[in-house]
């Protein structure tokens, strides 16, 4: 968190004072949206499906698309497994 503080503190230091800048900084740490944030991040850290469920998605993902990579290109084709993967994980 300190270069999170050094980078907002270079970036509105005209505005703030540094000893008010640091008062405002102790006082985000305290807030409930500090916390809301850091458990949203921690969230996003966790492991939603298992190895199998991976799996068998990318399987699925290749079993339902029915075009080749050749005929519309590896970005269209890749954005069509991606879709098929989270369809699949997400049902």
């Amino acid at each position: 968190m300190g270069r999170v503080k050094e980078m907002l503190l270079n970036e509105y230091g005209d505005e703030m004072s540094s000893d008010d800048f640091t008062y405002q900084y102790s006082l985000w740490l305290d807030s409930k949206e500090y916390v809301d944030m850091v458990n949203t991040e921690l969230e996003d850290t966790q492991l939603k499906y298992s190895t199998s469920d991976v799996s068998e998605a990318v399987c699925y993902a290749f079993g339902a698309v029915q075009v080749t990579q050749s005929e519309v290109g590896s970005d269209v084709y890749s954005k069509l497994i991606h879709e098929s993967i989270f369809e699949y994980l997400n049902r």
